[in-house]
């Protein structure tokens, strides 16, 4: 029970800090409102539920003996999420031109853990740190992925709900440009402490 408190607490730090994940969520809420923002969310906890599922059942690790798999995951991550980033900042206020017309669902959600570097770090440091050493590995892989998808559940809900409650505040016009180009930053930022 201490081990599972232990991975709720891991999961509460990393999924509520800032990064990729969270700052999308945070602009689908301003942008879309939080029912929209919905799918987003539920694909957040999803996608990083099976990427840590995966990673556990081995496939991390396979992925990382390859030679050149860690610089080709750096390389696709940074690039996608420097994709995004652009994509963010470029998006008009509620009228403005948008670039970004409708939030991610659930698989586009889920999908974005796979180019998202902090979640693999996030998964690689759960799986190695919190697997149950008395369980068969695929049982204690879910017992790790499942514990993490709920927690991360409830952080993107509150990034999504932060969101509507800022964009409230900012409204439109050059206010809601700014947040957006800071956004735009954060994601850019991220891409930094992939490789470092």
């Amino acid at each position: 029970m201490s081990r599972l408190l232990a991975l709720a607490a891991f999961a509460l730090v990393g999924s509520i800090t800032p990064g990729p994940n969270n700052a999308l969520l945070l602009g689908s809420g301003i942008r879309f409102g939080f029912r929209r923002t919905v799918p987003h969310v539920a694909g957040t906890a999803v996608g990083m539920g099976a990427l840590v599922f995966a990673v556990a059942a081995g496939i991390g690790v396979v992925l990382l003996a390859l030679p050149g798999a860690d610089l080709a995951l750096k390389l696709t991550g940074s690039a996608y999420l420097l994709y995004l980033a652009v994509r963010v900042a470029r998006s008009g206020g509620a009228g403005g031109a948008a670039v970004v017309s409708r939030p991610l669902g659930v698989p586009g959600a889920a999908a974005f853990q796979l180019a998202n570097p902090k979640g693999w770090l996030f998964a690689l440091t759960a799986a190695a740190t919190f697997l149950p050493p008395g369980l068969p590995p695929l049982l204690g892989g879910l017992v790790v992925a499942a514990t993490c998808a709920a927690v991360i559940l409830a952080t993107a809900a509150v990034w999504a709900a932060g969101g509507v409650a800022l964009g409230r505040i900012a409204g439109a016009g050059r206010v809601q440009r700014g947040i957006n180009v800071a956004l735009a930053l954060v994601l850019a930022a991220s891409v930094a402490l992939v490789w470092i």
